[in-house]
């Protein structure tokens, strides 16, 4: 979210959006936001998570779909390459000790993404 302020753009519940920082403010020179998670309005005025995601983590859609926009990115062949990625763990959510599925859902992400097709 303070990436959106920062870079510029929109909140995104589909793809990650991958910014170039031409701010020269310290940061990395591309930033990537993950989509927000996929909720909606109830007729009460409430957001409730969309019913086709409730099967699929938080964390497991917004990494998938972050690792998804990377990879896109680096098939570009014009682009620099994303070949490291720096997460702000409480900034995302995942700094509470007590909170297992969350690092387990990211790291079936990172097993369904980053994983050579050929080592499957």
């Amino acid at each position: 979210m303070f990436a959106l302020e920062r870079y510029g753009g929109s909140s995104r519940r589909d793809v990650a959006q991958i910014f170039d920082n031409l701010r020269n403010d310290g940061m990395p020179p591309l930033v990537v936001v993950p989509p927000s998670q996929p909720v909606q309005r109830t007729s009460a005025g409430t957001y409730e998570a969309v019913p086709e995601m409730c099967a699929e983590s938080p964390a497991y859609y917004g990494f998938s779909r972050t690792f998804q926009a990377i990879s896109r990115w680096n098939e570009r062949k014009f682009s620099r390459k994303i070949a490291s990625l720096i997460l702000d763990l409480p900034l995302l959510g995942l700094n509470d000790p007590n909170d297992l599925s969350t690092p387990k859902s990211v790291r079936e992400a990172m097993i369904d993404y980053l994983t050579p097709r050929d080592a499957v």
